[in-house]
């Protein structure tokens, strides 16, 4: 068994590095080349012998992910956004969940409870192709820390929101009061703890001068920081997000040597790619493919549903921000809804479901369908989509006189 998961592993990580190879010759984001990949992989051999568990994805593989984006994500570029992030990663996550779970239980007949399950589940979104687009695009920086940013704390208000809504369901005695009161705990007391850990960690690196000590260090930001806050029921992401940027933005610069910068750097690229290719190929060969055929014309209504509440919570939220200094543009709107991928975190938290309770099968379908069709539809479309927009934007400015 041992012998027949390591080759699955070693198969894996050839796909990865071929699939990055051949996307360089086509316009497909790399993420939804490795989904594609996965999917067809499963059609042909079937479900293998490396799956997807909820501990899988929340304790090895999110965690590094979360890290290497808050590490590398700039404070000074966030801080142009700020106001944006946390509008949509709060009350655009509370109006994703409710659009969603109001027209998944009217349209879908999901029970009122699995109906807001759903909601939270899929309220997180994954802009790893996204952002890997605008860049080779040369989006404007502003826009890519905006949907990148934006990601990094809806996955953990999205997290609690799940929680809570969990908690609530299988338990009568949480009201209003204690479902906020709840929520402010598990956000506010996870990012504080990540703040102070990154704080601790940036003082120890600047007493070191060891690329790989230092390189441990921050490994140890990136998974302890997250065991810690789920151990003293927190959230686990917000702790890791809060402990990368101060790492990133405060230790690296200041508590590090440029070689070390370097070393780390590096190291957290490699890691970012390793897992990412790990997740995406998963998620495209560990669909559940019987529940997904009976379950199809169920699963496009979902998505459809899912797409038009991101559209809904996006052009509500920044709507508001119209007549204040910190207003995105209404085309910058449209490419913030269609980054809205979903991905990891949508998977983990309905394994975690069924995981938990069987009764909850049903519900892991249309998740991994949600999460199938938009890396593979929204990915694969946001370039073009992206180019469109920014050439009609540079066909709007003054052009100079002769």
């Amino acid at each position: 068994m041992i012998e027949a998961r390591v080759e699955t592993f070693v198969l894996l990580l050839m796909a990865a590095c071929a699939v990055a190879l051949l996307v360089k010759a086509v316009p497909v984001p790399y993420v939804s080349a490795l989904a594609l990949a996965g999917l067809v992989a499963g059609l042909i051999l079937g479900r293998g012998q490396l799956q997807l568990t909820h501990a899988l994805i929340l304790f090895v593989l999110l965690p590094g992910l979360l890290f290497e984006a808050a590490f590398n994500l700039s404070w000074r570029e966030l801080r142009a956004n700020l106001v944006a992030v946390v509008g949509l990663a709060t009350l655009g996550v509370l109006l994703t969940t409710a659009v969603v779970a109001l027209l998944g239980h009217a349209a879908l007949g999901l029970s009122v409870p699995l109906a807001v399950l759903f909601g939270t589940m899929v309220s997180p979104t994954d802009p790893v192709a996204v952002v890997a687009v605008f860049r080779r695009l040369g989006i404007p920086a502003r826009l890519t820390n905006l949907i990148e940013s934006e990601s990094l704390l809806n996955d953990g208000t999205g997290v609690v929101l799940f929680t809570v809504a969990l908690a609530a369901t299988e338990s009568a005695v949480l009201g209003p009061v204690g479902i906020a009161w709840e929520f402010f705990r598990l956000a506010a007391g996870g990012l504080a703890l990540g703040l102070v850990l990154g704080l601790l960690l940036s003082f120890v690196t600047s007493r070191i001068d060891d690329f790989q000590v230092e390189i441990t260090l921050t490994a140890i930001g990136a998974y302890g920081s997250y065991l810690l806050a789920e151990t003293l029921h927190l959230s686990g992401i917000l702790a890791v997000v809060a402990a990368g940027l101060v790492l990133g933005n405060l230790g690296r610069p200041r508590a590090m040597s440029p070689r070390t910068q370097e070393a780390v750097t590096l190291f957290w690229d490699f890691v970012a790619f390793f897992l990412n290719s790990l997740v995406f190929l998963l998620v495209g060969l560990d669909v559940p493919w019987a529940e997904v055929r009976t379950e199809l014309g169920v699963i496009v209504a979902a998505a459809l549903i899912t797409l038009l509440a991101r559209a809904i919570a996006v052009y509500l939220v920044l709507g508001l921000l119209h007549p204040l200094p910190w207003r995105i543009s209404f085309r910058w709107q449209h490419l913030v809804v269609w980054s809205g991928l979903r991905g990891a975190i949508a998977v983990a938290l309905a394994l975690s479901l069924t995981e938990r309770n069987a009764a909850f099968g049903s519900i892991r379908a249309l998740v991994y369908g949600v999460a199938l069709i938009s890396i593979l539809v929204q990915g694969t479309t946001i370039g073009p989509l992206a180019s469109r927009l920014l050439k009609a934007d540079a066909s709007r400015e003054p052009q100079p006189e002769a």
